[in-house]
């Protein structure tokens, strides 16, 4: 019975195993109860020594995979892993002076299905690469684990295109550990040069004459320092040799004031995934770092084909650090049921999209229909830092919300990202829950976010804007609603709860701006805090002529005021419900009106809200606290149970309204109007049909010229004003109605007067029975 081992160095002693060994190794009474091996390309290099066995003639184990089953001659040596498989049992080196073949790796997967594959820590793995994605790759079968505590990182190479591992058509796959796998995007020659391209960011780079830089797929020389206000103009159609001037020479005397750069290669590709997900299931990475990586960190697709469709399925990222990719840090392209949870996104810059994540399904292209989708999923818990943007979504298709549809996002945090964080072109529902989102660098694309999508719905959110970083806009958003559906009507649904939207540093600021027209949209605040946005809080363009409802419930507006800035758009109702508008800290802002009711609003109701310390601009028109331009039958406005109070010191009334050709209803009850100085409490437009209900209104420790002004210069026949029972008390008025009404037109009942005070050395009434003498037109009186 065999009691020794046939000792070997590596493996290419072990290969060399001549006749007489190899008969010691076999029959019934082996000399030598196996191999062992201490080494493969040197004593040592290995973890630990193993054993192999000679198989019996009789029996194939299979093909030679350079690790479990070797060639002796004509016999084969086999060894069984158990468990786990450290690739260096396979030839892979550690170090800098190697780089790897990935077929190396790949031959573990041939006999070694549900085992780990172990790249131990204190390894660093240099890998060889193809000339496409799929080519030169690390290709993961099915029920494989793949554990990475060490490095693997990409050779330097002119190549545009190839994925470190590669899973695809498979199932059961995972990659978990603590390492790290590194691209070359820092690593990538000038062509014909051994120098490496520095990539070109114009907000942050710093640049030498003559160096090498690269930017979207083009390659530069830089051959003039000076400013850089723009990126190069550069097109498919650009030829090498041409000059690029980052800067417009008409704003300065002279080009020699920007920075130059020579195009000299173009085509630099945008692929070169570190991990590849291709029509696969089941799929998790978790705990690695994923980073330089000449595409994007890590990309989910498949087959998408109108006859082929394989999407990916339950694909799971949690812990992943992506940081320093060039294209994206992950790229959803065909798929769902996707989940990225506590995962970090960072320093994502150098071909569009540069996107932490974006979700992008593919066009259709060269007549081959695609119908791929991503669907179904949830970013949770991450961090978006330093990206050109942080979370994009692009759906190509313009009549199709279900090409990006059910995202969830929950507790993420963005920050310092340069033109956006959560940008949305047309999707489907997308859910957001705790977002947390602060200044953009520069918010080049008109807000921090921006929404076009059939229902958005955030809660729980804290979005912060600071107009500091958009010198080249005229205005800049807080959110920004945009559609680009060729159909308006897909666009349905605008909720925002519970969050806070704060603007920074810009009066010409909005927190929500809105412009297209879309009779379908439903826009709704509740529970939101605004504070100190710009002149405008819903700033509307001169395209927007529909909305379908718009509506504010128990929101706080604090400090910069601001309007709905179409004077005629159509939506069949507008609501201001239970809102305190509290702009103490900065008077003097109002542009045109706080609350400005379009002349096409069905159904508007301002009901229970406070309006407090508002200082509207003198030298502005339009300039009342709230305007209603009704018009037409059935239509009304209920302006009922606010509260006015610390308003003053313009020639502008607090609520104004002027009525339309046909007959629109307003009811002002039960409100308070409480230290101001403004005016007029009330203006109506008596050119105009409309009946006014003026009625359980306080007005008390106010200084006004007329309680109720009525302008115009003819009588409209469909003009009422009803004013009953209000109390007008310790106030100083000149009138309670301006003069010149015609009988009929006012009626006034059960009114109590307390305490009012003429001013401008006017006569003194004292109480209600005198009330006779401070009213010119005695028979509007009943």
């Amino acid at each position: 019975m065999a009691n020794q081992f046939l000792i070997k160095n590596t493996m290419q002693e072990m290969k060399a195993l001549d006749s007489t060994e190899i008969d010691g190794l076999e029959g019934n009474n082996p000399i030598y109860a196996g191999v062992q091996l201490l080494g493969y390309h040197q004593k040592g290099d290995t973890p630990a020594p193993i054993i192999y066995h000679l198989v019996p003639v009789n029996q194939d184990p299979g093909p030679e995979d350079g690790g479990s089953i070797i060639n002796v001659g004509t016999r084969k040596l086999v060894h069984t892993f158990e468990t786990v498989i450290d690739v260096r049992y396979f030839g892979l080196r550690s170090g800098a002076d190697y780089i790897n073949d990935p077929q190396l790796v790949n031959n573990i997967f041939i006999h070694n299905g549900g085992k780990d594959i172990l790249f131990d820590s204190g390894t660093d793995f240099t890998m060889d690469m193809g000339t496409y994605w799929d080519d030169g790759t690390i290709k993961v079968a099915s029920n494989t684990n793949i554990i990475i505590n060490g490095v693997i990182r990409h050779r330097s190479s002119t190549n545009g295109n190839a994925s470190m591992f590669l899973v695809r058509n498979a199932t059961n796959v995972s990659f978990k550990g603590t390492g790290t796998l590194i691209g070359y995007k820092h690593r990538r020659p000038a062509i014909g040069l051994n120098i490496y391209y520095k990539h070109f960011n114009r907000f942050t780079g710093v640049y030498q004459l003559g160096d090498y830089v690269t930017i979207n797929s083009y390659g530069y020389k830089v051959t003039q320092l000076g400013r850089m206000d723009k990126d190069p103009s550069v097109a498919d159609t650009s030829a090498i040799g041409d000059i690029f001037v980052l800067g417009n020479p008409a704003n300065l005397p002279d080009e020699s004031y920007f920075m130059k750069l020579e195009l000299i290669e173009k085509k630099l590709g945008e692929w070169g995934h570190g991990i590849y997900i291709y029509s696969s299931s089941n799929v998790s990475i978790s705990g690695l770092t994923l980073r330089e990586f000449w595409g994007d960190g890590s990309a989910v697709g498949g087959n998408e084909d109108e006859n082929n469709n394989n999407p990916s399925k339950m694909v799971n990222y949690h812990n992943v650090q992506f940081i320093d990719n060039r294209r994206q840090g992950i790229s959803l392209v065909n798929c769902t049921t996707i989940e990225i949870d506590h995962c970090l996104f960072s320093q994502t810059y150098g071909t569009l999209p540069m996107a932490g994540i974006d979700l992008e399904p593919n066009p259709n292209k060269d007549s081959i229909i695609k119908v791929g989708k991503v669907s179904d999923v949830k970013i949770t818990n991450s961090v978006f830092s330093d990206n050109y943007q942080a979370v994009a979504m692009f759906n190509p298709f313009k009549l199709e919300t279900a090409r990006i549809d059910n995202i969830y996002l929950e507790n993420n945090d963005m920050r310092d990202n340069l033109v956006s964080n959560l940008g949305i072109a047309r999707a489907g529902n997308v859910t957001v829950d705790r977002l947390r989102s602060y200044p953009t660098k520069i918010g080049s694309y008109s807000g921090d976010i921006s929404v076009c999508a059939a229902s958005f719905k955030m809660s729980n959110s804290y979005i912060q804007c600071d107009a500091t970083y958009s010198t080249n806009q005229t205005n800049l958003h807080v959110i920004n609603l945009s559609n680009t559906f060729t159909d308006l009507s897909l666009m349905k649904r605008f909720w925002v709860n519970n969050s806070e939207l704060r603007g920074l540093n810009g009066t010409n600021q909005n927190f929500l701006n809105i412009p297209f027209a879309c009779s379908d949209l439903d826009i709704r605040f509740d529970h939101v805090g605004i504070y100190d946005v710009g002149n405008c809080t819903i700033a509307t363009g001169s395209t927007v002529t529909q909305l379908k409802s718009l509506s504010f419930e128990n929101c706080y507006f604090r400090g910069y005021a601001g309007y709905l800035g179409s004077k005629t758009i159509s939506m069949e109702k507008l609501d201001y419900i239970n809102n305190t508008f509290d702009l103490r800290s900065r008077p003097n802002v109002v542009n045109e009106s706080l609350i400005n009711i379009p002349a096409g609003c069905q159904l508007s109701n301002i009901v229970r809200n406070t309006f407090n310390g508002l200082e509207p601009v003198l030298a502005q028109s339009d300039n009342s606290i709230i305007t209603v331009r009704n018009t037409g039958a059935g239509v009304r406005t209920n302006i009922l149970h606010n509260i006015f109070k610390n308003i003053g010191k313009v020639n502008y009334p607090i609520i104004e309204t002027f009525g339309g050709n046909s007959t629109p209803t307003f009811v002002i009850q039960s409100n308070s109007f409480i230290d101001c100085y403004v005016n007029n409490y009330l203006r109506v437009n008596r050119n105009n049909h409309g009946f006014h209900f003026i009625a359980n209104n306080l007005f008390t420790r106010s200084s006004v010229e007329d309680a109720i002004n009525v302008l115009g210069t003819t009588f409209a026949s469909g003009f009422r004003l009803f004013i009953n029972m209000n109390i007008f008390q310790l106030a100083a008025n000149k009138n309670i109605v301006a003069p010149g009404l015609y009988s009929g037109s006012v009626i006034m009942q059960a009114n109590t007067v307390n305490h009012l005070f003429r001013y401008k050395n006017e006569d003194i009434l004292g109480n209600a029975t005198d009330l006779a003498k401070g009213l010119v037109n005695q028979s509007a009186i009943s």
